[in-house]
């Protein structure tokens, strides 16, 4: 058997884990879920501001790109949903 087989290191690591002596510090479901929600925000928030970045960088590149994008993305939205409400339709 080898010096490095699984056996050997799950024994090993099992010990440690029952030598141990301190308890666990209680779980706050609550407080986790607070912190995760926190988390997510706080990511949303950066997303926004590195889109922000993209949107002045193009801006400063291709004046009025960013405009005409949205004007496309309003005439899409309109199309799409009119797609969907014939869909729903029939």
């Amino acid at each position: 058997m080898s010096k490095y087989s699984d056996s050997s290191a799950s024994g090993n690591f099992g010990n440690q884990e029952t030598n141990n002596s301190q308890p666990l510090p209680p779980i706050e479901i609550d407080e986790l879920l607070t912190k995760l929600k926190r988390s997510h925000g706080l990511y949303y928030k950066m997303i926004n501001i590195e889109i922000l970045a993209l949107v002045e960088t193009l801006e400063e590149f291709f004046p009025g790109s960013w405009s005409q994008f949205m004007a496309n993305r309003q005439v899409s939205m309109k199309q799409f949903l009119q797609h969907s409400q014939k869909k729903k339709i029939n």
